[in-house]
């Protein structure tokens, strides 16, 4: 019997967010730990993807000859949506997670209500008007963005430094979410694969805001609270009835601050924090989700 195949989609970062993005490895750890599980692996930019008369193809090949399709965030955005309409035509077992979960479940909207009390709007005065009705510390961060970029504390008068924030981005969407002052103490991540928790680690800050290691943030080993594992379970099942198979949830205490399926890196930083190889659980973890 052949080994099995995966197919990577993998597209260099452009522009100002090369040096963001290089602090996520999972173009190179994931290949890594597919090839030591026996598969074979091969990996294409985005924009290899095509249709033909006999159906989608990538590398010469029709992705049926694939087991599984694995694409590392979200590739160039101005064919996004095109992308993804090609790769829709696939069975959803298929992908390891589908294109309506890119769309609609990656990001800070998605599980709002298990997250702490949150606004988003694309009008200034919407947001100023929750933050005066509602007095206290706020964080401000584009509903878009990643890797911290553009995140700011506000306090409820802060409102000029709202307009000034938003003013960067017009028209774009925000997130005003309550300040969690147990930031100060870490971020825990949780890389959850085919609804099974692969690990957890602690990101903490060095400003007790930014949680992201682009941001300079340090990790360090955690033990999941009956609670948190109990909302990531909660959440893990969620996920598995929309064929969602690759996310990483990331908690302050017990509360969801957000949940990520385009691309969340951890897998290296597992590995290194715990010295453990996390990627056969991850590989195993695929194996049961297309198989199930």
């Amino acid at each position: 019997m052949s080994a099995p195949n995966v197919l990577f989609f993998i597209s260099p970062p452009a522009g100002e967010r090369s040096a963001s993005v290089s602090v996520n490895d999972n173009s190179e750890t994931l290949p890594r730990a597919f090839l030591a599980a026996g598969w074979q692996v091969s990996t294409a930019p985005h924009d290899a993807l095509h249709r033909t008369s006999l159906g989608l193809a990538c590398n010469g090949k029709a992705l049926s000859h694939y087991d599984l399709i694995w694409p590392v965030g979200f590739g160039p955005r101005a064919n996004f949506l095109d992308w993804l309409h090609l790769l829709d035509e696939l069975p959803p077992r298929k992908l390891i997670n589908p294109p309506s979960a890119l769309v609609m479940k990656h990001g800070k909207a998605a599980w709002v209500e298990r997250a702490a009390t949150t606004y988003i709007a694309a009008a200034p005065p919407t947001l100023i008007k929750a933050m005066h009705e509602d007095p206290g510390t706020w964080v401000l961060k584009p509903m878009a963005g990643s890797f911290g970029k553009g995140v700011v504390r506000l306090a409820s008068q802060d409102t000029e430094r709202l307009q000034d924030e938003m003013a960067k981005h017009p028209g774009e969407y925000f997130v005003l979410q309550r300040f969690l002052p147990e930031i100060a103490h870490g971020e825990t991540r949780t890389l959850v694969v085919g609804g099974q928790i692969i690990g957890s680690y602690l990101r903490v800050p060095t400003n007790a805001l930014h949680a992201n290691l682009a941001r300079q943030a340090e990790t360090n080993t955690t033990t999941l609270t009956s609670g948190q594992s109990s909302l990531i379970q909660n959440i893990a099942a969620d996920m598995l009835e929309q064929h969602i198979g690759f996310a990483a949830i990331d908690l302050v205490g017990e509360i969801l601050m957000e949940v990520n399926v385009a691309n969340p890196g951890g897998l290296g930083s597992l590995t290194q924090i715990y010295n453990a190889d996390f990627g056969s659980l991850l590989v195993r973890a695929a194996e049961a989700f297309i198989a199930s």
